[in-house]
């Protein structure tokens, strides 16, 4: 009788004291990312002419992915003036038009500024939602989906290592025309990559990826309650299909280019 009790206060306490980890659902993950840039065809978008300061030959900047109830969005810092010269920290539940390096997922390309773009993610049903709203007094908000792309073209490997307190396994995956050394753990309760094609397992967490030309890495996972209730996709956006977010984006940079001249 006494076995049977200490038995089941030892796997009451051993539950206690995993459960907290893998039920919760809700936290913060932070990346530092830095991507090489195209100078010359990033200055047809700078003001100021030969005034206008020098165009770095990379750039370093933060995106932080929150999640809570199978939600997440990831937002990126904006540096000041557009990318150059500078950083600024987007206050927290800030949605104002975002410029520079937008997140890799949907297009996997490095941003030239535009309306208010954001990346949404349905964790439950493993989908990137990419939200962009137009310029002017008519401004309409669209999105479009994406299922999560997991790499069939993976070399794995047993080397593993700590990232923001977590055992990650090593991965080199092709994506397109680079190659990616990813690590990524499977000890969070869901899936996830800042960049759509990297993820080389259905319940991986991507906390570093690097290429040729930009890398990702967490720099801290913090699980905890969010209170942030701005993850869902904003009320009122229109779904269109990723054919026609392209062409809207497309029309929206023309009248960027064109008011940026005058």
């Amino acid at each position: 009788m006494h076995r049977t009790i200490r038995l089941f206060i030892a796997a009451a306490t051993l539950l206690a004291a995993t459960t907290p980890v893998f039920a919760q659902q809700s936290g913060i993950i932070e990346y530092e990312v830095t991507a090489k840039t195209d100078p010359e065809r990033m200055r047809g978008f700078q003001r100021g002419g030969d005034d206008a300061p020098g165009i770095p030959d990379v750039i370093t900047f933060k995106q932080v992915f929150t999640f809570n109830n199978n939600i997440g969005k990831l937002t990126t810092e904006r540096p000041e003036g557009g990318g150059f010269g500078g950083r600024r920290q987007r206050p927290e539940g800030d949605t104002s038009a975002r410029r520079g390096p937008r997140p890799g997922g949907m297009g996997m390309g490095m941003g030239r500024g535009g309306g208010f773009n954001a990346q949404y993610v349905d964790l439950a049903n493993k989908k990137y939602e990419q939200v962009f709203s137009t310029f002017g007094d008519d401004k309409k908000t669209y999105y479009t989906e994406e299922d999560y792309i997991f790499s069939a073209n993976n070399k794995s490997s047993d080397k593993t290592k700590k990232i923001a307190g977590y055992t990650c396994k090593k991965a080199t995956i092709q994506l397109k025309d680079d190659t990616y050394t990813v690590w990524y753990t499977t000890e969070l309760p869901f899936s996830f990559s800042p960049v759509n094609g990297l993820l080389p397992d259905s319940n991986a967490v991507v906390l570093s990826a690097e290429g040729s030309r930009r890398a990702f890495t967490a720099k801290s996972v913090s699980l905890k309650a969010i209170t942030d209730t701005d993850l869902a996709l904003p009320a009122g956006a229109e779904k269109v299909s990723q054919e026609q977010m392209r062409e809207i984006r497309k029309q929206e940079m023309e009248k960027l280019r064109k008011r940026q001249q005058q």
